[in-house]
């Protein structure tokens, strides 16, 4: 099977194609190779390639960069996406797609389900919204994945932000009420693998739609990265801060251009039980994730 793989080089990206090439043909798709800006230069690679199904992780993810550059974000988180959901759809094939807990408000209390109603306040959740509402317009055969706080060793991301901060400083503050799923990027690719490989049961059970696709349970920025530290200790790494030192702050003492969900919890049990998928809890998964064991 040909697969089309867009954004290689992001953290779930580059996990997805370390994962799908043994077993399947992909097109690794980078920003010089596959521009979600560049139409012409996307039709030109999907028609050559004629993939089977086309996985978009690839996106305009600078939370607050894309509050002063929204025609970039939109033009290549929307105007890119659709063509891909117009492109897809006229090939017959699946669209795998990556989106975000930005789309709602965060204002719930408890779990965002997949049928609970979006309302983006940011640039970036707005364009991610917006394409997710122009893949089920063009094109039925989708499946959406919102996903988390998505975090691993590489690129720049949490984990490794806070991994730089503790050893270079003794103490920094962290926010403490914001909520959410941590959620591990090899997670998410062992997870779209799992759903590639059953596209034949999605296609004859009709199970495309859209899933929230998060490790379980429940934690603040503060708690996370308190327990990213003791997990460093216990694996060895040298480190100038203890989780003792790392200070709890307001999210209103802590400023940024584009407003973050206080609540990012989303409900991963249609995920679990449609494609029998165990979503581990997040400490679980971040001890494999920090012992380089996943």
């Amino acid at each position: 099977m040909n697969i089309l793989l867009t954004g290689i080089n992001g953290q779930v990206g580059y996990y997805l194609n370390k994962k799908l090439s043994p077993f399947y043909n992909v097109f690794e798709g980078t920003r010089d190779s596959f521009d979600l800006t560049n139409i012409d230069q996307m039709e030109s690679v999907i028609d050559e390639l004629s993939p089977s199904l086309i996985i978009n992780p690839a996106a305009y993810t600078y939370v607050d960069k894309a509050e002063k550059e929204p025609d970039l974000v939109f033009k290549t988180n929307v105007v890119g996406t659709k063509f891909l959901a117009e492109k897809s759809e006229k090939l017959g094939i699946p669209l795998i797609q990556l989106s975000t807990d930005y789309v709602f408000d965060g204002l719930k209390k408890g779990a965002y389900t997949e049928i609970d109603k979006a309302n983006p306040q940011s640039v970036y959740g707005k364009s991610k919204y917006d394409a997710e509402t122009a893949i089920q317009e063009s094109n039925s055969k989708h499946i959406i994945l919102r996903t988390s706080w998505v975090y691993s060793l590489r690129g720049k991301n949490f984990l490794t932000t806070i991994l730089d901060l503790a050893k270079n400083k003794e103490s920094f503050d962290i926010v403490f009420d914001q909520i959410g799923s941590p959620t591990s990027a090899i997670f998410i690719a062992n997870t779209i693998v799992d759903i590639t490989k059953k596209l034949e049961q999605i296609e004859k059970n009709n199970l495309y739609g859209i899933y929230h696709l998060t490790c379980s349970g429940v934690t603040n920025w503060f708690e996370f990265a308190k327990t990213i530290i003791l997990y460093a200790q216990e694996e060895g790494i040298s480190l100038k801060s203890k989780p003792e030192n790392i200070n709890p702050i307001k999210t209103a003492d802590f400023t940024t251009l584009a407003s973050r969900p206080e609540n990012s919890i989303l409900n991963n049990h249609k995920l679990a039980k449609t494609f029998e998928i165990h979503c581990p809890e997040w400490q679980n998964e971040l001890k494999l994730i920090m012992s380089d064991k996943p």
